[in-house]
């Protein structure tokens, strides 16, 4: 009996391990720049539907609605709300004939804002009522203008800020600035100045010490003097990475923003903001969205 020899050969699993890492980061990458692009775009085709593609030319819509299909994209309705809140249709604003073809145009850029894109567009979109059975929103047209056509900067100014306690345990709780309309599946970024960051270092190398480097993360605050300068380094190290195929991954340098705070953890580590009682506000809305 003879031996089959392999056809032709193969990367070893730490490159595969990490093209595959990389691929997949570069689509997560490429959906958040896709779902900024369609929303500010969207943005756009309303105004140039009721400017008559006249950019300086006043308008008063605020608020345009999107049902869901079953394929998870959103599709203008062809109405929208006013400044005042009044509710209009494009058929009333710019008749029917424009408005069908405003309408055509509009669904081909809202058609990418879809379950790969949400983590873009649905912060900026009011839940409605189902229309026809299927989810609608209202998309807020003004918030959808601001979005950046890049990758969004580690900046926190120009944004709405809101001063809340977070956790990620439900043990340690800080003190940190969060854009509300930062959050994926109700979890917040905060951005944390540097006293607070020692803290958390403190309190993520205790646990680690506790409960195993294998299960935390541990933040890292190092000061060093450079030509009579002092400098802080604040590094994150994954533990678990190290060993894997994502060992580049274990070490970050957390940068600061032009405020000089930090976003550590950022997402992936699910902050969520507390409540006035201390209890988990998932997702997160500031008092004066609660009407209170």
């Amino acid at each position: 009996m003879s031996s089959q020899q392999p056809s032709r050969q193969l990367p070893d699993s730490s490159t595969l391990g990490q093209a595959v890492d990389d691929v997949l980061e570069g689509v997560e990458r490429s959906h958040e720049r896709l779902g900024r692009v369609m929303a500010v775009t969207t943005a756009a085709a309303v105004r140039d539907l009721l400017t008559g593609h006249q950019p300086d030319a006043p308008y008063d819509a605020r608020r345009l609605e999107l049902t869901e299909g079953a394929d998870s994209s959103l599709f203008p309705t062809g109405r929208y709300w006013t400044e005042s809140g009044e509710l209009r249709t494009f058929d009333d604003t710019v008749g029917h004939v424009t408005a069908a073809n405003g309408i055509h145009d509009l669904s081909e850029w809202t058609a990418y804002l879809d379950d790969n894109t949400r983590d873009v567009w649905w912060p900026l979109c009011e839940e409605l009522p189902d229309s026809g059975g299927r989810p609608a929103y209202a998309l807020d047209l003004d918030r959808a203008a601001a979005l950046s056509l890049g990758r969004e900067a580690a900046s926190t100014r120009g944004r709405r800020m809101v001063e809340t306690l977070v956790s990620a345990n439900e043990r340690h709780r800080y003190t940190a600035l969060v854009d509300p309309d930062d959050q994926r599946d109700g979890f917040v970024r905060p951005w944390f100045d540097l006293d607070t960051v020692r803290r958390i270092a403190a309190d993520t190398q205790t646990d680690a010490a506790q409960f195993g480097h294998g299960s935390i993360d541990t933040v890292h605050v190092h000061d060093g003097t450079v030509d009579g300068t002092g400098h802080a380094v604040v590094l994150v190290i994954a533990w678990m990475y190290l060993g894997s195929i994502q060992h580049q991954k274990a070490v970050e340098v957390l940068e600061p923003n032009e405020d000089g705070r930090y976003a550590v953890g950022g997402h992936d580590w699910c902050w969520f903001a507390l409540d006035d009682d201390q209890n988990p506000a998932i997702p997160f809305r500031p008092a004066d969205q609660r009407g209170e």
